[in-house]
C-alpha cells in the first residue's frame, strides 16, 4: 500500500474517490427517472422502422400478415405466448378477414390463456386504407405497437410478475375505410375482442390504450372524459419522470380503440397524440422521419411508472 496522505491510505482514498463518483452518477439517473427509458426508446425506434419495412398495412393486406408475423416472434423470442383472434366482416370495400394479435406472458407449466390478468396493454396494428397513394402510419400507429413489444420484454425481464399480470392485444382493423370514422366504420378488431369479455365476471381492471405516441414533437391529449383514476396516474408519473409538459387533455372525447372496453367495463385510457392539430396525419407525411427515440421513450417511462402503481398489490 502507497504511504498515507494526510493519515488516509492512498489506495483508500481512490476507493472513497470511486464511491463519491459512483454515487453522484446514481443520484443523477435517479433524479432523471426519464434516462432509464432512453434505450428502450431507442429500441422502440428500431423495432418502428422494422414495421414501416414491411410497406402499407391494411387490414387483409401481405403487408399487415408480415407486420403481425415480425412482431410475434419478437414477443415469442421475449417469452410470450401468442396467439390470433380471427374474424370476418362486410366492409365498404366488401369482405375483409381481420386478425388482433393477442399475447400472454408464460410463466412455468401453467397455460396463460387459463390464467386471470388484471390490465390490458394494446395498440391497433393496422393501417388506414388508401386506394390510390402509400400510407405507411409510422406514428399511427407503428410507433405504440413498438413501444409495447420493447415493453413486452422488458418487463419479462426485468419485471415478470407484472407480465404474468398483463395481457397485450394488437387491435386490426381500427382505422375505418371510408374516410371519417363511423360506428360501423372502424373498430373492428377491439369492439371484436371487447365483446368476447362481455358477459365475463373475471374482466380485466384496467387497460391503457396508445395511439400515435412517437412524434417528435410529442403533444399527449387524453380523451376529456377518460377514466378519472387512469388518467391521474398518467399525470402524476408524468411528473414524477419530468415530462408534464407533453401531456394534457384534449377539448372533448375522441373515438378510438378504448371506446369498445370501456362499453363493456374495462376502465381504459386513451394516451394519444394531439392528432386534430397536426398536418401529417392520415397523409403520406406520417412517416419515419417524424418518429423520434425521446418520444418513444417518455411514452414508455410514463406507461411503466403507471404499471408500477397499477400492478403492484
Amino acid at each position: 500500500m502507497a504511504p498515507a496522505a494526510n493519515g488516509v491510505p492512498v489506495k483508500t482514498k481512490w476507493i472513497l474517490l470511486f464511491l463519491i463518483t459512483a454515487a453522484a452518477v446514481a443520484a443523477i439517473f435517479l433524479r432523471n427517472p426519464g434516462s432509464q427509458s432512453s434505450k428502450l426508446g431507442e429500441d422502440a425506434h428500431a423495432v418502428t422502422m422494422e414495421i414501416l419495412a414491411q410497406g402499407p398495412r391494411p387490414p387483409g393486406s401481405e403487408g399487415l400478415d408480415k407486420v403481425r408475423a415480425l412482431l410475434k416472434d419478437k414477443l415469442e423470442n421475449a417469452g410470450w405466448a401468442v396467439t390470433f383472434q380471427e374474424f370476418e366482416r362486410d366492409t365498404s370495400i366488401g369482405k375483409i378477414k381481420f386478425s388482433n394479435l393477442r399475447a400472454r406472458f408464460k410463466t412455468g407449466k401453467e397455460d396463460p390463456w387459463e390464467r386471470q390478468v388484471r390490465g390490458i396493454l394494446c395498440a391497433h396494428i393496422d393501417s388506414k386504407y388508401f386506394k390510390d397513394k402509400e400510407f405507411l402510419a409510422a406514428d399511427d400507429a407503428a410507433s405504440a405497437c413498438a413501444a409495447i413489444v420493447v415493453m413486452a420484454k422488458n418487463l419479462a425481464e426485468e419485471k415478470p410478475q407484472q407480465a404474468a399480470d398483463l395481457e397485450l392485444v394488437l387491435f386490426d382493423g381500427e382505422e375505418a375505410f371510408a374516410f371519417n370514422m363511423t360506428i360501423l366504420d372502424g373498430l373492428y378488431g377491439s369492439r371484436f375482442y371487447a365483446n368476447s369479455w362481455r358477459a365475463r365476471d373475471d374482466k380485466p381492471k384496467f387497460g391503457i390504450l396508445l395511439d400515435m405516441v412517437g412524434h417528435k414533437d410529442l403533444k399527449i391529449r387524453i380523451p376529456s372524459d377518460s377514466p378519472e383514476k387512469l388518467s391521474s396516474l398518467m399525470f402524476s408519473a408524468a411528473e414524477k419522470n419530468g415530462v408534464s409538459k407533453h401531456f394534457g387533455t384534449a377539448a372533448g372525447s375522441i373515438m378510438d380503440d378504448h371506446v369498445p372496453l370501456n362499453l363493456v367495463g374495462i376502465p381504459t385510457l386513451d394516451i394519444i397524440g394531439d392528432f386534430p392539430s397536426t398536418r401529417w396525419w392520415h397523409t403520406p407525411g406520417d412517416n419515419a422521419s417524424i418518429i423520434s427515440t425521446e418520444s418513444l421513450g417518455i411514452t414508455i417511462g410514463v406507461v411503466e411508472k403507471m404499471l408500477d402503481e397499477l400492478l403492484k398489490e
